[in-house]
């Protein structure tokens, strides 16, 4: 997409805004990219004189502060606030009321400019899948272009329209609301000839008067469609179809026998006529008017399979056949296995994305590569882009855009397209016209500690290329889904409207550092660790927020110091050690930031903490030491269960006193200047949700971060985890014979039994066996057993149990 001079003066005048043409600057300028992040300036020369930066505002940034230096760096278009008193010499300047509003009016020009299918996804959950499987399943026959990860909001819908491909025949656009009055603006921006409802639930319910005041909201997306794929049967959805009159224009699938069908007051497009777990998958059969179908999905659980469902009838009514769909579901993978961050040999970090790979998706990944922090050296090793038409010169721009100049130092191509070299790639290091011939190359052993992106397309099979780069692959594997996560925080953010401080002790539960990394990208407020060696790896991997260190060893005082970590003080006798370790440390950055300390008071956990005949002390301690108290806080013992309210409001009350009576020794001491503005935290997820009085400066979320929620308050959740391994091991058992240590497990009949290599180092408990937890083995639930073993290889198993299991 372009603007020049006239487009932009068209917005000024359409915003009450004004266009700042420098004088004598040439008038046939143009600008074919938007940036809002000078993180992402990385085209030099030509490519940054045609960028356009948009300053917008937020709670936690300003893009006015960094003005001059996208100036600095070649950008010579600049959309800014109206109250910016700024100039900006020799460069083009459009002045509006809200910079967002502009970026917005850009993005309507680029849709209007298009004169293919628009299709328009909406809904509370599977907005991304629908859209991700959709593309996935279109192939070749079509051209298809779709915004990129989950660009769905108010900034992403316009970037998106702006940058996909022009000749493209169909355009798939996420739209996501979390508030009323926010469809309007993105119907108005994209304007979808289709549309498509996933799933409709319970997501920011919180911000709307009622459901049905939601369900008419997400509605407005589709004012103006000529069909509209439905993948929800919420009877309150239903009600706001059939208040506007719209039945005729919606086209839903349905199981002919079940509770799953989206619309039963009208006859379906595809029916489902039989369903059945098999290996590898589910086998559906059915019709799609009166054509065929004979499918096998690679999923069972019911969410998957209407996501599925949802995204092939959409390719259905836009003109594909049954069987092209059918042949590539099989391929089709959950969307957590994209962007996988995996540790490579020498410490680096394997980014593995080998699921497809188009000009879409290619800029998504690339900065995922870049916001790995550190200095360790980066490398990409990309296959042939499909589809892709390397004569195309339209594609090519697109690539060498996506590309630009990154910060790469090693380039190597897989395929014939790019075997003269990769447009916007200065020098391509290797190329291979195989995956194979690379495998048996000494490339990849170059790359031990590097941060290397993996990005090809499914046929080039390089999943291998992931594992010869991967220190320890293995088949026990925890997938993180870090857009789940990014989903978990926004909602405890509109619920609570408070600070949030993340818990990432225990390297996140097991989770990795991938999780901090991420939740400090996300603009998370504050984390908590439990030992100051998890604080150190944050700092290393590049994490700046505020990091509390909940068991600061006076002994690693100085690790602290030096890389700025905020200390847990419980003891009256470490105020003094801390005071003396700053004094030995010499100056280090900010004087209040590295001095600061988190008193931890006891109310009713007994566990650790300040007692009550303390808490004045330590307010005076702190005063005369000149020590900052960055906060007061305690835990609460049983928030999430009701039997234990009353203690609970008891820890609350004393909570409080505690408060007052530090504050009052700070006040008292000579040394203490004022008020101490410390902050005040107490709740954690379950006590946030269900004792809202007690929320005061910060909350504090561990597990519902992850997607559990003890006190099943919070709809919506989604668990970035999903625990995966392999049967290493299949026999039969006579009947009568005991399985594993105890000799416990015994059955009357004959039994398969299946050992898994996981265990207690993989965080499964000996008490899930005997068929108190289950696993998932094709798409069927079986009991465990959990009787371990040592394998040969030294790890820990497991065997699970079933008259009917799997071979």
């Amino acid at each position: 997409m372009t603007a020049d001079r006239f487009a932009l003066q068209t917005i000024a005048d359409q915003l009450g805004g004004r266009l700042d043409w420098p004088v004598g600057g040439d008038d046939a300028l143009f600008f074919t990219h938007l940036a809002t992040d000078t993180r992402k300036l990385h085209q030099p020369g030509d490519g940054l004189n045609h960028t356009l930066f948009v300053a917008l505002t937020g709670e936690r940034h300003d893009g006015h502060a960094h003005l001059a230096e996208a100036r600095a760096r070649g950008v010579k278009g600049f959309v800014v606030d109206s109250s910016w008193s700024g100039t900006m010499p020799g460069a083009v300047l459009l002045r509006v009321p809200r910079a967002l509003e502009a970026l917005q009016s850009l993005g309507a020009m680029a849709r209007f400019s298009r004169s293919s299918t628009v299709v328009g996804i909406t809904g509370s959950n599977g907005k991304t899948t629908v859209k991700e499987w959709a593309h996935a399943l279109a192939g070749q026959e079509k051209t298809v272009s779709r915004s990129p990860g989950s660009w769905n909001s108010q900034i992403g819908v316009p970037l998106s329209l702006w940058a996909m491909d022009e000749k493209a025949e169909f355009h798939f656009v996420e739209a996501g609301i979390s508030k009323p009055g926010e469809m309007a603006t993105l119907a108005r921006i994209i304007r979808p000839d289709v549309g498509v409802m996933v799933h409709f639930g319970d997501a920011h319910d919180a911000h709307f008067d009622s459901r049905m005041e939601k369900a008419r909201e997400k509605l407005r997306l589709f004012e103006g469609t000529s069909r509209i794929i439905l993948g929800s049967k919420d009877p309150v959805l239903m009600e706001a179809i059939e208040e506007r009159g719209w039945q005729d224009r919606c086209i839903h699938w349905q199981w002919a026998h079940g509770e799953l069908n989206p619309h039963p007051q009208t006859a379906a497009a595809m029916t489902i006529e039989r369903h059945g777990i098999e290996s590898g998958g589910t086998h559906l059969t059915g019709t799609w008017r009166e054509t065929p179908i004979d499918w096998t999905v690679p999923f069972s659980e019911p969410t998957a399979l209407a996501n599925v469902l949802t995204a092939s009838l959409l390719l259905l009514e836009l003109g594909w056949s049954p069987g092209p769909i059918g042949e590539r579901l099989l391929s089709l993978q959950p969307l957590g296995m994209r962007l996988e961050h995996l540790e490579g040999r020498g410490g680096g970090i394997i980014i593995n994305d080998t699921w497809n790979h188009d000009l879409d998706g290619l800029s998504t990944a690339l900065d995922a590569l870049e916001r790995i922090p550190g200095t360790r050296p980066r490398a990409v090793v990309l296959s042939d882009l499909v589809p892709f038409d390397p004569n195309n010169e339209g594609q090519k721009k697109r690539l060498k855009h996506a590309i630009g100049q990154r910060k790469v130092d090693r380039w190597i191509s897989v395929g014939p397209q790019f075997c003269q070299g990769i447009p916007g790639v200065d020098q391509l290091h290797a190329q291979h016209p195989t995956t194979e011939s690379l495998l048996q190359s000494a490339d990849l052993a170059d790359l031990e500690g590097w941060n290397i992106l993996v990005k090809g397309a499914r046929p080039f099979a390089f999943e291998k290329v992931a594992e010869a780069l991967e220190s320890n692959p293995h088949t026990t594997v925890l997938d993180l889904d870090l857009g789940r996560l990014g989903h978990n925080l926004e909602r405890f953010k509109e619920r609570f409207g408070k600070p949030i401080m993340g818990m990432v002790k225990a390297f996140a539960y097991g989770s990795g550092d991938a999780v901090a990394v991420e939740l400090d990208r996300l603009g998370v407020d504050r984390l908590a660790v439990a030992f100051a060696e998890e604080g150190v790896a944050l700092r290393k991997r590049g994490v700046n927020c505020p990091i509390l260190v909940l068991n600061a060893d006076p002994h690693r005082f100085s690790d602290l110091i030096q890389w700025h970590l905020e200390p847990e003080i419980h003891r009256l006798e470490d105020l003094n050690r801390w005071a003396d370790a700053l004094r030995r440390s010499g100056p280090v950055g900010q004087e209040e930031t590295r001095a600061g300390v988190h008193l931890k008071v006891e109310t009713g956990m007994h566990r650790l903490g300040l007692q009550a005949d303390q808490w004045v002390t330590a307010g005076e301690r702190c005063a005369a030491l000149h020590l900052p108290i960055l906060s007061v806080y305690s835990h609460l013992s049983a928030a999430d269960d009701p039997h234990s309210d009353a203690h609970t409001r008891q820890q609350l009350h004393q909570y409080d006193a505690a408060c007052s009576a530090v504050q009052e020794g700070w006040s008292s001491s000579p040394s203490g200047s004022g008020p101490s503005p410390f902050l005040k935290h107490i709740v954690n997820t379950a006590g946030a949700l269900r004792f809202p009085e007690a929320h005061h400066d910060l909350i504090r979320i561990g597990l519902g971060l992850y997607g559990q929620d003890a006190s099943a308050t919070v709809n919506d959740l989604k668990p970035v985890g999903a625990f995966h391994t392999a049967i290493s091991h299949v026999h039969q058992v006579p009947a009568g014979q005991p399985v594993g240590y105890g000799a416990k497990d015994i059955s009357e009949q004959s039994r398969w039994i299946a050992t898994l290599p996981v265990g207690y180092a993989d965080g499964l408990p000996r008490s899930a066996g005997m068929g108190k937890a289950h696993l998932y083995v094709s798409g069927e639930l079986r009991p465990l057993s959990v009787q371990y073993a040592w394998t040969a290889a030294c790890w820990t198993s497991l065997a699970w149990t079933s008259k009917g299991a799997h071979r």
